[in-house]
Parts: structure tokens; sequence; C-alpha cells
């Protein structure tokens, strides 16, 4: 598994290779590190409402599940440090960036400097763990976990170091303590792990350990396991694509759109699926049994699990498995361009130098807007109407969630429905304010929108429908 004699002719010491480090590396910091003080979005205001702000009694034990471990340490910091959106997505952000670096490292290291740069380019250009990754939830403390569970399991395979299986153990109880179904890549992982000669005791004992904390740090929340696999977010795996589904229900969506877009199984991603397997094909790790199990199974064993559970697949809800993909995807090309010279495989790589090009074009068309707007613009809003408007005037909304801009706001915001929304706003005698939001919402006309007086904002935000808008009517 050593590094490969003609890999590019680069030495992990040279220029190229020290400028793509870099390029990358700072890519990947700012665009975590940079706009994290905008507004939060529904799923964090909510999370913050019902379980920061509650405490620990209702992270732990209180009757909803969500994130269990981040939501603590989110607690924590919020008493230590004062509630602020930048304080709670830092503990998201800078996870998944040392999680990146771990993996990047070991990369490196055990496969030669472009695997490292490969790995550390997917992770920076997925537009969804871009998404994800500023956000205040536990996507970028499981991703972290994910990664550390992952060099640990391939250093147990190669070394079988005690150490490494402690890791191991120790990144799955941190990411299952995150997200329960972080559980079912972790113990399928550490059942490919504990064939390893030499380390089967200790990382039996591990497991063992591992599932009775989990068993006892999930009791009070059994059901509700159960329960949110049902949440109709995302859809259920078609048996006739359960195949593809490792590739189209996790790669893919995370290397094509932010989160909030789910593939529907089908002919049509057949071709970026084939590209994804010829390209994970050239790894070196597809050639032993046992790292082909260890990158694989995670994936695998958690598409199996929930199409047999009938549960709904969300991008997000496993965005923590691209870890492994990317790492098969990394040194894959790796493999590829190292033999560009004594053994060109052209269609291989062709495909990976257009596939590099087309991921930083998207890439450097969305994250500008990730960087300089807000994911909802429920702040925005909320500050303009707290300055232009009197206390007692009447709020109105016809948008997804109008508790959104209560929650800055500090007052309620009644919501409309499409068939009230003209008569609410235009039968006022006295001044109303009437915030709209389209995502999910069909377009109604307002007529005295349009007439004298009626002032219009538009605050701009990068998800769901890209906008929210304020009017203030005045009284007639």
């Amino acid at each position: 598994m050593g590094t490969s004699a003609t890999q590019l002719r680069l030495r992990s010491g040279s220029v190229p290779v020290a400028i793509a480090y870099a390029v990358v590396g700072s890519t990947l910091v700012l665009t975590r590190l940079v706009g994290l003080g905008r507004s939060f979005w529904e799923d964090e205001i909510y999370f913050v409402k019902y379980f920061v702000r509650e405490g620990p009694a209702e992270i732990v034990a209180g009757p909803d599940l969500s994130h269990e471990l981040y939501g603590l340490l989110a607690w924590l910091a919020s008493a230590t440090l004062g509630e602020s959106e930048s304080t709670l997505r830092l503990l998201s952000a800078v996870p998944f960036v040392l999680g990146a670096i771990v993996v990047t490292i070991w990369l490196h290291r055990r496969q030669g400097p472009v695997a490292g740069v490969m790995f550390l380019f997917l992770a920076t250009v997925s537009p969804l763990l871009l998404d994800l990754s500023r956000q205040a939830r536990g996507y970028g403390l499981a991703f972290f976990a994910m990664s550390v569970l992952i060099v640990a399991a391939l250093d147990v395979e190669r070394s079988g170091r005690p150490a490494a299986v402690a890791a191991m153990c120790a990144a799955g109880v941190v990411g299952t303590a995150t997200l329960p179904q972080f559980a079912i890549a972790f113990f399928a992982v550490g059942a490919v792990v504990a064939t390893v000669p030499g380390s089967r005791r200790a990382t039996s004992v591990g497991l063992v350990v591992s599932a009775v904390a989990l068993l006892g740090w999930y009791a009070p929340h059994l059901a509700q396991v159960q329960a949110a696999s049902q949440v109709e977010n995302g859809s259920r795996i078609d048996g006739s694509w359960l195949i593809t589904a490792p590739i189209d229900q996790i790669l893919l969506p995370a290397l094509i759109w932010i989160e909030g877009f789910s593939l529907i199984a089908g002919p049509l991603w057949l071709p970026l699926v084939a590209v994804s397997v010829l390209v994970m094909a050239s790894s070196p790790y597809v050639r032993g049994v046992r790292t082909a199990l260890i990158l694989c199974v995670g994936p695998v064993a958690t598409i199996v699990v929930l199409w047999v559970a009938g549960a709904y697949v969300w991008p997000r809800y496993v965005s923590y498995l691209t870890v492994p993909l990317f790492v098969l995807l990394s040194t894959g090309a790796s493999a590829v361009f190292s033999r560009t010279r004594s053994r060109p495989p052209i269609l291989r790589a062709a495909v990976c130098a257009v596939a590099i090009a087309l991921l930083a074009v998207n890439f450097a068309s969305i994250a500008p807007d990730v960087l300089r707007l807000p994911r909802e613009a429920n702040r925005d809003a909320a500050e303009l109407i707290a300055e232009r408007a009197s206390e007692t005037t009447p709020i109105l909304g016809y948008m997804h969630q109008p508790a959104n801009i209560a929650f800055y706001l500090g007052r309620p915001v009644t919501p409309l429905t499409r068939s009230d929304v003209a008569t609410r706003v235009c039968s006022q005698t006295a001044s109303v304010v009437y915030v709209m939001q389209p995502f999910g919402r069909t377009p109604v006309d307002v007529p005295c929108l349009v007439r004298p007086g009626v002032e219009h904002h538009r605050f701009r935000q990068y998800a769901n429908a890209g906008r929210i808008d304020v009017w203030f009517v005045p009284e007639r």
C-alpha cells in the first residue's frame, strides 16, 4: 500500500504538491469559517429553541431526539460563551475541517500526495458538505467521527495496534451519540476489523463496550430512533435500484448540489454511477478483501438496513458516509494518474480530469452565495420589521414557518393560508407587515401591495426559494 514511485513524479515535499495543498486547504478553511454569523435557518432555530435552550435534561432524556452529543456541546458553549450563530456553527465547522485533515494526512502518508490532495479536494468542493458543515447541527461532528473511524480501521488492518482499535471505537461512539444511524456503519466496519488476526479480542471487547454505552445513552429514546426513520424527508429506496443506492443516494447528491437535493434513482443517473465505480475500481484498497470491506461495508450496510426498514433517505442524514466513498474515489484517481506514463489508462484518466474540472466549476458557481448570503434570511427580515414597525403592528406571514421570523422578532407572526392571504392583508384598516417566503407556497395575487405608500424589501438567501419578501402596508 506504499506510495507509487511514478505518482505524477511528485514527491511529498515538491512545489506542485505544496501549492495544491495550500490552494485546496485554504479554500476548505475559508469556506467553512467565513460568514458563520449570519441568520439561523429553520432546522437550526428549532434545535436552538427546543433543545439547546432547554438544557441537558431535554437533550438527553426529553421526549424528542435530535443530534444529542452535538446538542450537549452546543448547550455548554452557549452557557459559557453566550448563544450566537458563530459559536454554535463553529462546533460543526471545526470538527469537519479536522476530519478532512485527518484523512488527508493518512492518505498522503499511505497512498501518496495525489491521493491526499484529491480527498481534500472532494471534501472541499462537495456542495452538500459545504452546506451542512456550516450549520449549527451535528453533521460536521459526524463527518469527523467517520474520518477517524475509517483511518483507525485501516490502521488496525495494517498494523493491528490496540490504540487504533480504541480510536475506532471512540469515534464510533461519538458518531452514534450524535446521529443514531451512524451505528449501522460503525458496527459493520467493526465486524470487518474483528477479523484482523491479533486484534480480534481487542476489537470484540471494544465493540461490546461501545454497544453497551450507546444503549445506555439512547435508552430514553429507543422509540424515537425507530420513529425518526419514518419521517417523510427524502424518499424510500427502490428495491430495483438497491445496487446503485450507495452511489446515487449518498455520493452523487453530495457532489451535485447543496442539502435539499435528493436523487430519484433511475437510468438517468447510470452514467454517473458507472463513472464513479470506474474510478473507485482503480483504488489499491479494492485489491485487498479486508480493506475493500472496511471502505464499502458502511455505505452498503446502511443502505440495506434503511431499505429493509422502509426508511426515508435524505442526503444530509447519511452525509458522513461520503468519507469512505471519497477515500475510494481519491485513491482510485491517484492510481489512475500514477500510471499515466508507464501504462496509460486513457479513458479513466480523461474521465478523472473532466470530473475534477466539472466539480471545481460547480463549486465555484455555488460557494459565493453560500459565503455571502444566509441560508434563510430570518434575522435580516426580523431586524427590519423591528426597526420600521411598532410593537402593535400586526405581522402576517405566508411562509413555511412563520415561527422562524418570530424567533428573532420576539413576538408572534400570524400564519396565513393561500385562501386568506389577500383578504387578511388588504382588508386591514391599520398598518400591517406582510412577510412572504415562496418556498413550498403557491403564488397568490395580493392587489393592495401595489397601491401608493406600500414599501417592499427583499432579502436574498441561498436556499429555500432564494428570498424572503417584506411589505409594509400603511393604513388606508
